[in-house]
């Protein structure tokens, strides 16, 4: 069994958002639950009036208007994490890790780079892989690949992840990977560093690489990246 570390970025966002009493996502449907119960029992009164009140403003911050794609986001990233956590223990699934240089790189001609977010990063014998989750809709990736474009978030983001790493090896390489749940993302000749895969493609992906990662460079890399994961 894989080795997991912290918790998707967008789970976390999504948890910020909701009550207190919502620990996980499977305990959404009941903590919403448990309030429309509470609007329901609640007698009347002014003391209970301010009580219905408050319980309806935490029903409120379940509305899919506020937390809809984040919970898309989250389920496609923890769909993700289940799959990679049926790979063997030599392979580490750093989620929700974030990277800030200390100084702006060039990107495609511009110094404009600096930081990213990565939805997950594989440490492991076969080296170190950055993956890129979306879990677009066919319309949406078709009307949105301009404007929110996956290939070069992709690319930006294992740039950051490359250049952080050169400090503890600098022979190391990141692989980007952009990862469509739905198999609706095709690989881009602009973007030849980026490979598409898809769920059901990921650990067949990442398992026929040769290794080129000792114990010692993996445990290194690992710990330098936990201390960016998402808690």
């Amino acid at each position: 069994m894989a080795i997991i570390y912290g918790m998707a970025d967008s789970e976390r966002s999504l948890l910020n958002r909701l009550p207190n009493e919502v620990k996980n996502v499977e305990d959404m449907a009941r903590v919403k639950k448990e309030f429309e119960d509470k609007i329901e029992n609640t007698g009347s009164g002014f003391f209970n009036g301010i009580r219905k009140w408050n319980y309806k403003r935490q029903v409120d911050k379940f509305q899919y208007k506020k937390v809809g794609k984040l919970r898309t986001g989250t389920r496609g990233e923890n769909k993700v994490i289940e799959e990679l956590i049926k790979l063997d223990d030599s392979y580490h699934v750093l989620c929700g890790v974030r990277l800030e240089l200390s100084h702006w790189v060039t990107y495609n001609g511009r110094k404009n780079l600096r930081s990213a977010q990565m939805d997950i990063v594989v440490v492991c014998p076969k080296g170190v892989y950055m993956i890129e989750v979306k879990n677009w809709s066919n319309q949406f990736a078709k009307n949105n690949n301009k404007s929110l474009n996956p290939y070069e978030q992709t690319e930006r983001a294992g740039r950051v992840l490359w250049i952080s790493l050169q400090g503890i090896f600098r022979k190391v390489r990141v692989t980007n990977v952009l990862l469509s749940i739905k198999g609706n993302f095709e690989y881009n000749e602009r973007y030849r560093s980026v490979f598409v895969s898809s769920l059901d493609r990921i650990n067949s992906f990442l398992e026929r690489r040769q290794d080129i990662l000792s114990e010692k460079e993996i445990k290194n890399i690992v710990k330098d990246l936990n201390g960016h994961v998402t808690r």
